[in-house]
């Protein structure tokens, strides 16, 4: 099964509210990572059901901002600060249904943002130098 492309910039505007990235922290948004692509080649491995589970959860978020800002526009068509509103509006729904679609949008929005090295390596505490541990021997009686 494969997303159309307006369903692919759909769920990349999602993924943009939920992964915004932080120049503070050092963390880069996840526009900058290849969503695009990253969702084509997800979709092409996916399970039938899984693949249009994941289709209903970028429907669902697609079309929220009319439910729950009153707005006649999809989630690409809104400002972030209103991306973000929907999303926490869905996550907080009383419906269980609801939240775990848009959990699914953000947990595989998590796999592409951790994949990237930029944010693997802020996450990641620095190394220290490794000591090898010497065990004692126990000699038997």
């Amino acid at each position: 099964m494969t997303l159309a492309r307006f369903e692919r910039r759909w769920a990349a505007a999602a993924m943009q509210a939920i992964f915004p990235g932080s120049r503070e922290a050092g963390l880069a948004d996840i526009q900058g990572m290849d969503v695009d692509g990253f969702l084509r080649e997800l979709m092409t491995h996916l399970p039938f059901q899984a693949a249009l589970g994941v289709r209903l959860a970028i429907w669902l978020v697609a079309v929220a901002p009319l439910f729950v800002i009153g707005r006649l526009a999809t989630i690409a068509g809104v400002a972030l600060e209103e991306r973000e509103r929907v999303l926490t509006a869905l996550v907080a729904s009383r419906v269980y249904a609801v939240r775990s679609l848009v959990l699914v949008l953000k947990t595989l929005g998590a796999l592409l943002y951790a994949a990237d090295e930029r944010v693997r390596t802020r996450m990641m505490p620095p190394r220290s130098d490794v000591v090898a541990l010497r065990g004692k021997r126990v000699h038997a009686a």
